[in-house]
């Protein structure tokens, strides 16, 4: 296994011990019931600074397909 795929499966991991996928479930319904943005959402919904940036990755690659 490739050093960087070891690294991005570890990233995905710790990602996944600090992303609450309740919080992501209810903010992906207000996005669909309110026409909110990801980043309205996040505010609503109190998603801290410093963690927003895991929010949207896991958003972008878990719930919406390109």
């Amino acid at each position: 296994m490739s050093t960087s795929l070891v690294q991005e499966c570890e990233t995905n991991i710790q990602n996944d011990n600090v992303v609450d996928y309740t919080l992501i479930r209810h903010m992906l319904r207000s996005i669909g019931n309110h026409h909110w943005s990801v980043s309205k959402a996040m505010d609503e919904y109190d998603v801290p600074t410093e963690q927003r940036e895991i929010y949207m990755e896991t958003i972008a690659d878990k719930f919406f397909v390109s």
